[in-house]
């Protein structure tokens, strides 16, 4: 199988990544107790995690292309919808259980998981991930010109990278209860950084030499 085959191009390999996903949420529900809403915040971690390797992809994919030109680069960046999609995917699992507790266990989540920082910055990450799945279907797409689309979905990933990784580097720097995936997620994020700043340099270096 190449990576030119249809059945890890679009949404093949959408229903690849989020199946595998929706199975591993699932069977993670069916460990807890649903009753308890210590067990519904396991959840939503479950579900973050299941999520953040395909926001990185998508944000490092053209910086890939750009400083390793080559067939996976190119289909990298030939599915980054999907790949984004993939990520929003696994977010709303994420969202299902915030509403879950919300609901269910509105006190609890107040006093054990909601911060105001949380929802300064939470928030505006939903609607603007909204907004970049919304417009990555062209009805909702022709509806903004090419630099309105280019625009939204440049600060919006950034806006996402920033959130995500951040949430890893408080981690690491002020909580204890620290996982091994932790410092996975967050050398993955600065290495994602890391590629657009390089392809960045490398595009300004280009122009410079013209």
């Amino acid at each position: 199988m190449t990576l030119k085959s249809k059945a890890v191009n679009g949404w093949n390999l959408y229903a690849l990544i989020m199946i595998p996903i929706s199975l591993l949420v699932g069977s993670a529900m069916t460990r807890v107790d649903l009753s308890n809403p210590d067990d519904i915040s396991s959840l939503i971690q479950v579900s973050v995690r299941c999520s953040v390797p395909w926001l990185y992809l998508a944000f490092a994919a053209s910086s890939l292309q750009q400083l390793f030109p080559g067939e996976l680069s190119r289909w990298l960046m030939r599915n980054r919808r999907m790949i984004g999609l993939c990520f929003a995917g696994g977010m709303a699992w994420q969202l299902l259980f915030i509403l879950w507790m919300v609901i269910g266990y509105w006190h609890y989540y107040v006093d054990e998981v909601f911060t105001v920082i949380d929802l300064a910055t939470q928030i505006p990450g939903y609607l603007l991930l909204t907004a970049m799945t919304l417009t990555s279907f062209m009805p909702v797409r022709r509806k903004l010109s090419p630099k309105q689309w280019r625009t939204l979905h440049t600060a919006s990933i950034y806006y996402l990278w920033g959130l995500v990784w951040s949430t890893y580097w408080f981690e690491l720097n002020y909580y204890g209860d620290i996982n091994p995936i932790d410092y996975v997620y967050y050398w993955g994020g600065f290495i994602a950084w890391g590629l657009r700043v390089c392809a960045w340099s490398k595009k300004r270096l280009r122009l410079a030499a013209l």
